[in-house]
This record gives C-alpha cells, sequence and structure tokens, in this order.
C-alpha cells in the first residue's frame, strides 16, 4: 500500500524514470518508487511537470495537489479511473434512494459532531463547552433538514475562537491551516474513492453539479476535527502561516490513530473508512466504523 507523501517546496526538477519518481535539487538526484507514493505535493510555483510525468501519476493511482502563491491548495488531479468495476460500483451508487442517503447522511452528522466535542474538549478541556457542542448530536432527523450540523459549527468555531471567528475570513490565521489541512484531506479520499471505483460526484448530501469531489465532502465531514486539533495546536500562538505549519499539516496522513482496534496510519485509516462505505453501498456490509477523535494518537516520537 502506497504511504508516502511528497511535499515539494523548492523549485526542482522533477522526471520519471525505471518506475521511479526522480527528483533533482542542486544536481543532487532523490529517487522514490511509485509505489510507494500516495500524494504530491506541489507547493512551489516554479517547478515545472511534463505531461509524460502526469500520466504516470495518474495510471499508478497517485495524486496531485497544486497549491498556490499564497501557499494554500488551490486544485487537485487523480486517476479518472482506475477501478476495474466502476460501472457496477456507481450503479449502486445510482440506485439508493433518498431515504437511504437521508439516513446515512444523518449518522455523518451525528459522528462530526461528536468529533468536534471530542475534538474541543482536547483543544480547551472545557467539559461544559464539550457537552454544548455534543448536544446537537442529538435527536438529528433524516437528511439532517435542521441543520444541525450547521448550528453545531458555529458554535464550536464560537467556543474555540471567540464569536468574532468566520470560516470566510481569510485574515485569520487558523483558517489557512484548516484550508490547508481540510485539502489534504480532501485529496487523500478523493484519491482512495477512485481506487475503490466510488464516483465522487455522486455525493450522499452534497450535490453541486459543479463538484467534481461531492461524495469526497460528505465523507470527510467527521473527519475534518481531526485536522481542527493539528492546527490550533501548531497555530494558537504563531502569527505566521509557516513552512513548518505546512508541513505538520500534510503529516496529517501519517500520524497515528487507534481504529477497529488497531493502531495504524491515518492513511491506512482512510482507506479502511472508505472500503467499509464502497462495501455498504454495494451491500456486502451493513455498517461503518466511523474515527474517533478520542483514539487520535498524532505523531509519536521513540527515544533513540
Amino acid at each position: 500500500m502506497a504511504f508516502r507523501v511528497i511535499l515539494i517546496e523548492n523549485e526542482v526538477e522533477i522526471k520519471v524514470k525505471l518506475n521511479n519518481l526522480i527528483v533533482t535539487k542542486e544536481g543532487n538526484d532523490i529517487w522514490i518508487p511509485l509505489g510507494d507514493i500516495s500524494i504530491v505535493v506541489m507547493d512551489n510555483l516554479s517547478s515545472m511537470l511534463s505531461a509524460r510525468l502526469l500520466c504516470q501519476l495518474s495510471e499508478q493511482g497517485i495524486g496531485l495537489m497544486l497549491c498556490n502563491q499564497e501557499h494554500l491548495p488551490t486544485g487537485y488531479y487523480s486517476s479518472y479511473d482506475n477501478h476495474s468495476r466502476a460501472s457496477k460500483v456507481i450503479g449502486y451508487q445510482i440506485e439508493k434512494n433518498d431515504q437511504y442517503y437521508g439516513q446515512l447522511w444523518k449518522r455523518i452528522v451525528e459522528e462530526k459532531i461528536k468529533n468536534q466535542a471530542k475534538a474541543y474538549f482536547r483543544m480547551k478541556n472545557d467539559p461544559e463547552g464539550a457537552e454544548q457542542i455534543a448536544g446537537y448530536s442529538l435527536g438529528i432527523a433524516e437528511g439532517d433538514k435542521t441543520n444541525r450540523e450547521a448550528h453545531a459549527a458555529k458554535v464550536y468555531f464560537n467556543l474555540l475562537m471567540d464569536t468574532s471567528f468566520s470560516r470566510g475570513n481569510e485574515n485569520i490565521l487558523l483558517n489557512s491551516g484548516l484550508n490547508y489541512g481540510y485539502a489534504v484531506l480532501r485529496a487523500y479520499i478523493a484519491r482512495a474513492c477512485v481506487g475503490y471505483g466510488l464516483n465522487t460526484q455522486l455525493g450522499i448530501h452534497h450535490k453541486n453539479e459543479y463538484n467534481r469531489f461531492n461524495l469526497v465532502d460528505d465523507l470527510m465531514e467527521p473527519l475534518r476535527p481531526f485536522v481542527d486539533v493539528i492546527a490550533y495546536e501548531a497555530m494558537k500562538e504563531a502569527s505566521y502561516f509557516t513552512p513548518e505549519h505546512r508541513r505538520k499539516l500534510v503529516n496529517v496522513l501519517n500520524m497515528k490513530i487507534k481504529y477497529r482496534n488497531k493502531k495504524m496510519y491515518m492513511c491506512n485509516m482512510i482507506e479502511n473508512y472508505v472500503e467499509q462505505f464502497a462495501s455498504l453501498i454495494m451491500e456486502r456490509d451493513n455498517k461503518i466504523v466511523f474515527p474517533d477523535v478520542n483514539e487520535f494518537i498524532g505523531e509519536e516520537f521513540h527515544e533513540i
């Protein structure tokens, strides 16, 4: 299973040879087997990519995330279809009715709000605030018709950052970290969905005709609080969005979590999570185990 996340921050030459990605910096070559790579994050506008390289990345199922001059993710490139039975899986997605997806979205919103409550307690050690957030996970209607998700998010971020905080305000430093981390998660989930033959445009709740990743945006909702914890803890006393912050957020995929009674990397958990959704849609299983913020280990350090 591919596990490497390649972050390109400097002007380098990138090419493919003998099924390896070769990154040349200041005359030195770094060879990385394509089979080891899950995502390449391009955070430098001077590096050039060839059409041959893009073809190789898509054929190997490797995602490519592009960042703009502000170092914020602006685009994602992936394989269009690398699953042998994609049309069969899409058939299962299409045949599910509104009630089925309404119940599934209700469960996703419940798990997201529970994880927000746990993440808030982890960051602020405020049991009353965590309980207030968790309260929104109770009594959610099918399809979340009363929009508990938005109400919980407003309370969550107001308690975390104060009432002046707005997710749409680009001048708030934490938003840069959140957007960056969410984009990394989004890219990896998109890669996993394509790998399991799922059509990413066919969402559970998100139905935007211009969004190629409706399903990805649905599946990532319960995982957003993991990024919140990483970004907040790394940036709560920062004045600028630094390369170290970006490396920390990209590294979310290599952090550890206990999931389904096993300790694993976040990237492996995401693969497992998406596989369960595909099995659910194809009626091979009847449940999904959602990741729990309380089981998030983060980076592990070992004494030498």
